[in-house]
């Protein structure tokens, strides 16, 4: 635009001053009273356009000055952001690398104490197979129907810092966790009572849940193997192939828990987990 307005400037001026030259224009001897207004008028006009053009080009070149202001201001703000997303990601990696080492130092600390379990078939119920290596429970009654989790749990009492695994596969229904003396005795863990469990269970094939009583969270993936850690107050539950927690519980009870293993009742594949026997 700039360009364009300095050659209209340039030939504007050019043109009126050689025509003003060539017919006398400024020549004002014998004219009349309108014709020296003529001739002032045209005698002014080259440098009237001369002024409108610089005029205009001063224009451009602020808007022009203001873009590049504008732009500069936006690389500006733009390389400042990058700057705070490469810190951002630098300790993001950090970070993670500070949870993987803290992770894999836990994991290996948990898994020094995982113990295999002495199943207590007195607590079994009777739709409910413990095979002879007391390594596989299963579910023997009618597949068809609501779910039930029938149960087996182990013969003693759990202490406040145990852990044990336990490989649920591609079962479509299944419950583990922790139990009360009161379930342990009727070898079923039953929503309807008042009694007190801590259990994560597949149902359906579908849902994984987390059960504390009659309180029910769903969860979101299933695992194929899950491990139980009971620190204290704490039972979380983990998945054992990649290492991460699926749940947390804080138990509030003092008296003795059990460790609990309901194959569910929608298949007849085992539940399999280390045991030392009977």
């Amino acid at each position: 635009m700039a360009a364009w307005l300095d050659v209209v400037c340039i030939i504007s001026v050019g043109a009126l001053v050689i025509f003003s030259n060539k017919k006398g224009i400024f020549n004002i001897k014998g004219l009349s009273n309108n014709g020296l207004v003529i001739t002032r008028i045209l005698s002014t006009l080259p440098l009237t356009v001369l002024l409108y053009c610089l005029r205009e080009h001063k224009k451009e070149h602020e808007k022009s000055k203001e873009k590049n202001t504008n732009l500069k201001r936006e690389c500006d703000e733009q390389r400042s952001q990058n700057e705070n997303l490469i810190k951002e990601i630098v300790k993001i990696n950090a970070q993670n690398e500070l949870n993987e080492l803290e992770q894999e130092f836990v994991w290996k600390t948990i898994r020094q104490i995982e113990v295999g379990f002495v199943l207590n078939i007195n607590s079994r119920h009777p739709e409910v197979l413990v095979d002879s290596a007391a390594s596989q429970v299963r579910f023997v009654g009618n597949t068809q129907g609501p779910d039930r989790w029938y149960c087996v749990t182990g013969s003693q009492e759990l202490s406040r810092n145990h852990y044990w695994e336990v490989e649920v596969g591609e079962k479509s229904s299944w419950a583990i966790g922790v139990v009360t003396k009161e379930i342990k005795e009727k070898n079923i863990i039953s929503e309807s009572t008042d009694d007190e469990f801590w259990i994560i269970r597949l149902c359906r094939g579908k849902k994984l849940e987390a059960v504390q009583s009659s309180t029910v969270t769903e969860l979101q993936k299933s695992p194929k193997k899950v491990g139980v850690y009971l620190k204290g107050n704490l039972l979380s539950f983990y998945d054992v192939e990649t290492r991460q927690r699926i749940h947390n519980f804080h138990i509030e009870c003092s008296g003795p828990l059990f460790a609990v293993f309901s194959p569910g009742s929608r298949d007849k594949g085992p539940l399999i987990l280390k045991a030392k026997g009977f």
